[in-house]
């Protein structure tokens, strides 16, 4: 975690809760877990992001404030997930493991709000409990309707506005001379989200016209029927339709899950103060959501949720099947960052697909168009593909369909080392039915087994098959990686010149932190180790910079392997200590990737043979470095006065 946390940006002022703000810091600077209780609509979430937004600029939580928001998680399975995602936690394991969270925030100084979760108290109380006893720098503030009931949780009831709720209606008010401020505050019970409603009213409702209606009821419910009151059918049909989504969203999805150009009532329930509208960091247009309260009420108003599901797992569909076509371009990193926006979105849409019958075959596409757009690697969600993709299993009975997943989860299971699970798979796609055409995944997934498991030279041919099959039949993202396999099979178990040949066809792709990798795997295999530690550097560095969670490991075994040629043997012991952490870290196994163990083997026999009895001690302080700490130690340049000269042979390939 490089990030120093996530809180959203302010889009409007925060007013009052002196008291409340003053109590809940008094309190977490002595107990590590405080939970913020009240009623919906009363303003938990705006405090808890405002009391983060203070913390985050003190010393004390010095790896930042990350808020999780629950109020959309529906299914508790998740809530292991859904927190290492939003920590940026690489979540590579076929299991939720809460050891995985553990292990990353044990020594960590940082503040975790987990918002809205009253609906899943179970699993909540479990996680905090584990995470409070076994990581000793964690604070925990939550926000839930009923309190958690873990040992040490100490309690913040949140009220309700009294002297700052006529300030926020004229704050929020179009025009701040708001008659009967205090009538319509006392109204609403000072409620915050039913003061932002009010203050919405159309011009030519009068204050008076407002209390009248609202008949001396104070309940949020009251105010959210008169909130419907004031709007348009077209509104109210829009405000329920948008209730299914789980998280924000943007125009494009709004008007494909209803159906209809919606701009004008979306920007009438952004003005009612109903959706909120926030811009995007990533694409810097307009994303919208719905508060979960608010969302609550929407779905109550739908008459069936089935349609506007169906038309959500749509356009989610067309999403991530554009990505995966799309992603081996310039754009590729905003592609990447789009997938991890609408991860919320995407990964609600695979699930209610699955569970649909004649939607079943949809949601498998998606699920193995996230891992063709490279996003899930990437962004270190293995863990989540590899659930969809069983789900999937689960539902999907016929080939061809069936025989390409299950190709295609044997070929993730093959890139992460995990053999016990990809054998299986392989064995249960080979005894299905062949069909007339040549199913290119199964294919990819039979050289892959060649290739990783026994690094067999028969898989070069198999993979020359497969770029063939995808340059005539595939995107271009797919052809790149069959490319990119072919070209490294060919590189680690060829001869110089062929090996040669493979790089360049692969170079004409242009300039990317693979192709530099690649080439620096060819200098350390077959020219001058010398010349491999530049552009494996140079991949490192790239793949830090696009926030990849999977090629880091890679490049980290490259340049292990290139120091212990080059003959920095303190260096290379320490990176090869810094790769065990990694693997840990990134869920893959080299010892079980034939070609890659065999090379990690000889530059381990060797650092061993040189170092002697100092190998163990320094292999444990790469151990020991964390994630950023191992980065940057990584990224240095090797002095000339930590080379000596190699017992290995340059110019040619090394004999295993």
């Amino acid at each position: 975690m490089t990030v120093r946390g996530n809180l959203p940006a302010q889009t409007t002022t925060f007013i009052g809760r002196r008291a409340v703000l003053a109590e809940t810091r008094a309190l977490l600077g002595t107990a590590r877990l405080v939970t913020l209780v009240g009623t919906g609509g009363i303003g938990k979430t705006r405090i808890a992001v405002e009391v983060g937004r203070g913390a985050a600029q003190t010393s004390v939580f010095q790896h930042g404030v990350w808020v999780v928001p629950l109020a959309g998680l529906k299914d508790p399975a998740l809530l292991l997930r859904t927190v290492a995602a939003e920590l940026r936690i690489v979540d590579n394991s076929p299991d939720a493991c809460l050891w995985r969270l553990v292990e990353s925030l044990y020594d960590k100084h940082l503040m975790l709000v987990l918002d809205g979760c009253e609906h899943l108290l179970e699993s909540v109380r479990h996680l905090v409990h584990h995470l409070l006893r076994d990581c000793e720098g964690l604070t925990i503030l939550t926000t839930s309707r009923e309190q958690l009931g873990v040992y040490g949780e100490r309690l913040v009831r949140v009220p309700p506005l009294d002297e700052d709720a006529v300030q926020l209606l004229r704050e929020r008010a179009a025009d701040d001379d708001v008659p009967e401020a205090a009538a319509l505050c006392r109204a609403v019970n000072g409620l915050p989200l039913a003061i932002e409603l009010v203050a919405a009213r159309p011009a030519e409702t009068s204050p008076a016209g407002v209390l009248d209606q609202l008949d001396g009821q104070v309940a949020l419910e009251r105010v959210f029927e008169w909130a419907t009151r004031q709007c348009t059918d077209e509104e109210r049909r829009l405000w329920a339709t948008l209730s299914v989504f789980p998280a924000d969203f943007d125009l494009a999805a709004a008007e494909s899950v209803a159906g209809e150009d919606v701009s004008v009532p979306l920007a009438a329930l952004v003005r009612r103060s109903i959706v909120v509208a926030t811009t995007s960091p990533v694409t810097r247009q307009t994303r919208y959501r719905l508060l979960d309260t608010v969302s609550q009420f929407g779905a109550r108003m739908l008459t069936s949720a089935d349609e506007p599901l169906r038309r959500h797992v749509l356009h989610y569909s067309a999403f991530v099947d554009e990505a995966a076509r799309s992603w081996c371009s310039p754009d590729e990193r905003l592609w990447l960052g789009r997938l991890r926006e609408e991860w919320p979105n995407i990964r609600a849409a695979v699930g209610y697909a699955l569970e649909t019958p004649d939607l079943a075959e949809t949601g498998t596409v998606m699920a193995m168009n996230l891992q063709r757009s490279r996003f899930t690697s990437v962004a270190g969600l293995l863990g989540q593909a590899r659930d969809l993709l069983a789900a999937a299993r689960k539902v999907v009975t016929e080939p061809p369909l069936l025989t390409s997943l299950l190709a295609h989860c044997a070929c993730l299971a093959l890139a992460q080392g995990d053999v016990a699970a990809a054998i299986p798979l392989m064995n249960e796609a080979r005894a299905l039915p062949r069909m007339p055409t040549v199913d290119r995944h199964l294919v990819l997934a039979e050289a892959t087994h060649l290739f990783l498991v026994a690094g067999s030279p028969d898989c070069v041919p198999l993979y020359a098959h497969v770029v063939e099959l995808c340059r005539e039949h595939a995107s271009a993202g797919d052809t790149y990686i069959a490319e990119l396999m072919h070209a490294t099979a060919v590189c680690s178990l060829m001869d110089a010149d062929t090996a040669r040949t493979g790089l360049i066809g692969l170079e004409t792709n242009g300039v990317n932190a693979w192709g530099l990798w690649l080439r620096a795997l060819y200098e350390l295999l077959h020219g001058d180790p010398a010349q491999a530690h530049p552009p494996a550097l140079e991949a490192l560095r790239m793949q830090l910079t696009d926030g990849d969670t999977w090629g880091p490991a890679f490049s980290l075994w490259l340049l292990a392997c290139t120091c212990a040629e080059l003959g920095a043997h303190d260096r290379a012991a320490r990176l090869l200590g810094a790769l065990r952490s990694q693997e840990r870290a990134a869920r893959i196994s080299f010892t079980n990737l034939s070609p890659f163990h065999r090379l990690l083997e000889r530059a381990d026999r060797t650092v061993r043979r040189v170092l002697g009895d100092d190998y163990q001690m320094i292999t444990t302080l790469g151990q020991d470095l964390r994630q950023e700490q191992a980065m940057e130690f990584a990224l240095e340049p090797v002095p000339a006065s930590e080379r000596r000269p190699s017992r290995g042979v340059s110019g040619r390939p090394p004999r295993f």
